[in-house]
């Protein structure tokens, strides 16, 4: 049994490289994605805002405005941590046989 499973953790190797590889991609290309998402984000929460402050504008536009930025900042990082959690445990599965 013991050489059946020396071979499935050589066969496995590449496969655990792949996810590596993913894991480090996923972070990298997510920092600047979330980047890109806190910026748009900050636009609603600022439009969201001048709608308060503003006399002529509406109380309704300005809590859809907080609500859509609060959405497009959290929706991201969200998916991110799952998505980077799965892979992760999906390791940790792996480096068990």
């Amino acid at each position: 049994m013991t050489v059946l499973r020396f071979i499935f953790r050589i066969a496995l190797l590449p496969v655990q490289a792949v996810l590596t590889l993913l894991v480090l991609a996923i972070d990298f290309l997510s920092g600047w994605a979330i980047l890109a998402f806190r910026i748009i984000g900050s636009l609603f929460l600022f439009g969201g805002l001048c709608q308060f402050i503003s006399k002529t504008g509406s109380t309704s536009l300005g809590w859809q405005g907080i609500i859509v930025a609060v959405i497009i900042v959290a929706v991201p990082q969200a998916l991110t941590i799952w998505g980077e959690a799965g892979l992760i445990r999906f390791k940790e599965l792996l480096s068990r046989i």
